[in-house]
């Protein structure tokens, strides 16, 4: 079986899962380069087009997991060129129907697949990794792709289970077509850590307790909710070894300077490059994710790939992400009680972090929770859009 796999993306969680679905079918993967934070492949090198994966420097090291002869990275064009997004779309489009996929995979909703998603609507499997838009966020066009993309393409596949029911309702969908999955470890940020990075930080729980918030900077994150919590938790100055990080790209919705005055609070506001993330998980502690609400988390499974337990809010599908009191602990949001005494829980008990490492490795490396296992959901998925179609041929002919 044929399948093209067509994201705006690169690295994340589709190397890892193509890398799983290639063992079951011929896969083509498309990717776009354009913004960076999406794939971290610089836009600007790539002279053609439609460049070869082989021929790609930035995505080499990926070879073990994706199939760089049927890699395409296209030379991406914004969002509010429309038209010329469109023509790149039917060009895009030109090159799928040379490989005349069974099934597509779309992973994002955007224009640059839009030919392709018109054409083989049939064949389609949407990926919705939101399935309701984040508070504060999404614009006019974001809102009108979605409606048509829901409208055109029946197939899809959320990557939680807890809002698929209201996700069903509010949206009219057909439960037969709506299939789930799950996202598991960002291995692909491995690829980026230096063995003398590992070895440096194998004793660094013993000199500090590093607690790291990355990931884009937006209201939902609940970032002021963390800085709170960690000003009382350094108001008496018992705990001068516990430090803050915050990295990620975006505009704060309030005033962050009004914080930079806490102890051994550092705020890394800009992109962060796989080679500087790595670092900064690895020389963490726990990682933490107080959102206000949430689909799934990119940031607990990169936390997951070097094996670090994350502290989580219960919104969303991060409590099926994060086992309580296994592989992180999970809180109620803006509860700064709660968050203060989970950090102090794994402060005093270096002995939880390392079960909870362990049972991260166990659930999410060999167990139910790995790529294979999310493979083989996916693929399900595939085969039922596969069957789907050729019943139809069948019928007929």
């Amino acid at each position: 079986m044929k399948v093209s796999f067509l994201s705006v993306f690169a690295f994340d969680a589709n190397v890892s899962l193509i890398n799983s679905l290639k063992k079951k079918s011929e896969i083509s993967f498309f990717t776009e380069a354009l913004h960076k934070i999406y794939n971290y492949i610089d836009r600007e090198k790539l002279t053609d087009f439609i460049t070869i994966g082989n021929r790609v420097e930035q995505i080499k090291r990926f070879s073990e997991l994706i199939p760089l002869d049927t890699t395409f990275v296209i030379k991406g064009t914004r969002a509010s060129h429309i038209i010329k997004k469109i023509y790149n779309s039917y060009k895009i489009d030109k090159v799928l129907k040379k490989i005349n996929p069974d099934v597509i995979i779309i992973d994002n909703i955007t224009l640059t697949y839009f030919c392709s998603a018109i054409r083989l609507r049939n064949k389609a499997l949407l990926i919705v990794h939101d399935p309701f838009l984040h508070s504060g966020e999404g614009n006019i066009l974001d809102k009108i792709l979605r409606k048509l993309f829901f409208r055109l393409i029946k197939n899809k596949i959320l990557l939680n289970n807890n809002q698929k029911n209201e996700f069903l309702v509010k949206n009219g969908q057909n439960e037969m077509n709506v299939h789930s999955s799950f996202l598991s470890v960002y291995e692909y940020l491995t690829y980026y850590a230096q063995e003398n990075e590992i070895s440096a930080t194998s004793n660094n729980k013993e000199k500090e307790f590093n607690i790291l918030f990355f990931g884009r900077i937006s209201p939902y994150k609940g970032i002021k909710f963390l800085l709170d919590t960690y000003s009382e938790l350094c108001s008496d100055g018992k705990f001068p070894n516990i430090t803050l990080t915050i990295a990620g790209n975006g505009d704060f919705d309030f005033d962050i300077n009004a914080y930079k005055v806490l102890p051994n609070l550092k705020i890394v506001n800009k992109f962060i490059e796989p080679e500087e993330l790595s670092e900064l998980i690895l020389k963490s502690s726990v990682v933490v994710c107080p959102y206000t609400d949430a689909t799934q988390s990119g940031v607990i499974m990169s936390a997951f790939a070097f094996k670090k337990p994350v502290i989580a809010t219960n919104v969303g599908g991060l409590p099926e992400m994060v086992t309580h009191m296994e592989t992180g602990i999970i809180i109620e949001k803006n509860n700064q009680d709660e968050l203060k005494n989970a950090f102090l829980m794994l402060y005093n008990n270096p002995k939880l972090l390392e079960d909870m490492s362990e049972a991260i490795n166990k659930e999410y490396f060999e167990g139910i929770k790995s790529w294979k296992h999310s493979g083989e959901l996916f693929f399900n998925a595939i085969e039922s859009i596969y069957n789907q179609n050729n019943k139809v041929g069948k019928s007929l002919s």
